[in-house]
């Protein structure tokens, strides 16, 4: 498929994880917002929009759907992801609760969406009392052919590699299929924020 044909303006990425785990976080590394430790748990979804240049030098338009991970609102997190390109998955390092969770996540995204990109973030390797090595997570990601990435929000430490990936990798699939934002639908079944102040420059 020549790139003349591919019609993208946005590229939806979203982001699932338990709750706590730091989504909401690195969503505002990667918009620039200055980290807050106190961020409140995110209710439903959130949406985020950012320009962003392609590694082909293609400007587009990025829209982050940062979803809720409490237990009340799993069921309808991956719904509320209906058109994405590209989905990162989010544990937390030093719980291991949320790393065993991630091939829950997983299911959900297999189950309820139309095959979209997807990567696996470590995130808050800032702490000292981590429970999960990256060798682990490393050996984890590979063995589903995932990519993986360490990320710290408070740092602000790998979340824009780990993004610069899943987007760019999004746009070569979506290209490659010829698939525009509007006709991407979710996968049908068998049966039947919180943000805070822009960071000073």
């Amino acid at each position: 498929m020549s790139e003349d044909k591919v019609n993208l303006s946005v590229i939806r990425i979203g982001l699932l994880g338990d709750s706590t785990v730091g989504k909401t976080a690195i969503c505002n590394s990667f918009m620039n917002i200055e980290f807050n430790p106190d961020t409140l748990t995110t209710i439903g979804h959130e949406k985020l929009e950012k320009k962003y240049k392609l590694s082909d030098g293609k400007e587009m338009k990025i829209l982050l759907l940062d979803t809720a991970g409490e237990e009340r609102f799993k069921a309808i997190a991956t719904k509320a992801l209906k058109a994405v390109h590209g989905v990162i998955v989010v544990f937390d390092v030093t719980i291991p609760k949320t790393f065993d969770n991630v091939n829950e996540w997983l299911q959900k995204i297999k189950d309820d969406l139309s095959e979209p990109n997807v990567v696996i973030f470590g995130n808050k390797i800032d702490k000292e009392d981590r429970k999960i090595s990256r060798e682990d997570a490393e050996k984890f990601a590979k063995s589903l052919n995932l990519k993986y990435f360490e990320t710290s929000a408070k740092l602000n430490k790998g979340i824009d590699e780990g993004f610069d990936y899943i987007i760019n990798e999004s746009y070569k699939k979506a290209g490659s299929d010829n698939i525009k934002l509007e006709d991407v639908k979710p996968k049908k079944k068998e049966k039947s924020g919180c943000f805070g102040k822009k960071k000073g420059k």
